[in-house]
């Protein structure tokens, strides 16, 4: 058993090695980015800049305006809550 767990810990870190090395060779010879044949950099357009955003208490229709919690379930239409008498997953070890 012992001389198993020797040669499978040989043939993972073997397969392991070149499977990395395979990878490398694959990314080191693969296709370059085209690289810019200009040397001056393209001036980019100005952009205009974003309107503000309004406050968070001025909505009108908004109760919980400027709590920053979203209250999706009340209590009329909680999900009930269910326990289980046993653990989903359990061992019997210590």
């Amino acid at each position: 058993m012992k001389n198993l767990k020797n040669i499978l810990r040989i043939l993972l870190t073997s397969v392991s090695m070149l499977g990395f090395l395979g990878g490398w060779a694959t990314l080191a010879h693969s296709r370059k980015p085209i690289q810019p044949t200009n040397a001056q950099p393209q001036a980019l357009a100005p952009l205009a800049p974003l309107a503000p955003l309004p406050a968070m208490g001025s909505n009108p229709t908004n109760n919980n305006a400027g709590s920053g919690l979203l209250n999706i379930f009340t209590p009329s239409t909680a999900p009930s809550v269910r326990t289980r008498s046993r653990p989903l997953f359990s061992t019997s070890g210590s």
